[in-house]
């Protein structure tokens, strides 16, 4: 059988055609069309089974108009549920299953913590107190400077002569 030639709209047969029916003529193409917008085939024929059993549950088959627009929209619908389902669980993963990490970055980041915390050691006390309160603490300028009991513009220069000795001396140092 053509995929048109089962059942369209203003067959008088509807009521005779039955879900083995649908399923032998659509499947096929059903399948091919969500493999289509899933992109993978075996989340693609869970898809096209999921809508035949959903047809399959229904009462009756002679309330549908036009079979192959229904079983053509709901494949598109659940081909949308599969993909918005993907996209939430990738959004929800943890960070470390998101990106593959070589078995040395620990070590590297523990390293490269310890130079910066040794460099920062170097600078004057207070382009020190500055630095760590604005990018440890995340402390604004003002803030900075409330409980530093300095002017603002004072930790704005300390903080620019910090970060600039800070670069200076890393950028001497080997890693």
């Amino acid at each position: 059988m053509a995929l048109g030639s089962c059942v369209g709209p203003g067959d008088d047969s509807a009521g005779d055609v039955t879900v083995a029916d649908l399923y032998r003529v659509y499947y096929a193409d059903l399948a091919r069309l969500a493999v289509q917008l899933v992109g993978d085939p075996d989340a693609a024929e869970d898809v096209v089974q999921d809508v035949f059993v959903g047809l399959h549950r229904r009462q009756s088959l002679a309330s549908l108009e036009d079979p192959r627009r229904y079983l053509i929209t709901a494949v598109v619908n659940r081909s949308r549920s599969v993909l918005r389902r993907r996209r939430v669980a990738r959004a929800f993963r943890p960070a470390s299953e998101r990106t593959a990490e070589s078995a040395e970055a620990p070590s590297l980041r523990a390293a490269e913590r310890a130079r910066v915390l040794a460099a920062l050691d170097r600078l004057p006390l207070r382009q020190r107190e500055v630095l760590v309160l604005r990018y440890y603490r995340d402390l604004s300028v003002h803030e900075i400077a409330a409980v530093l009991s300095i002017a603002p513009s004072a930790v704005s220069s300390s903080l620019s002569r910090g970060l600039k000795a800070l670069t200076a001396t890393l950028d001497k140092e080997p890693r």
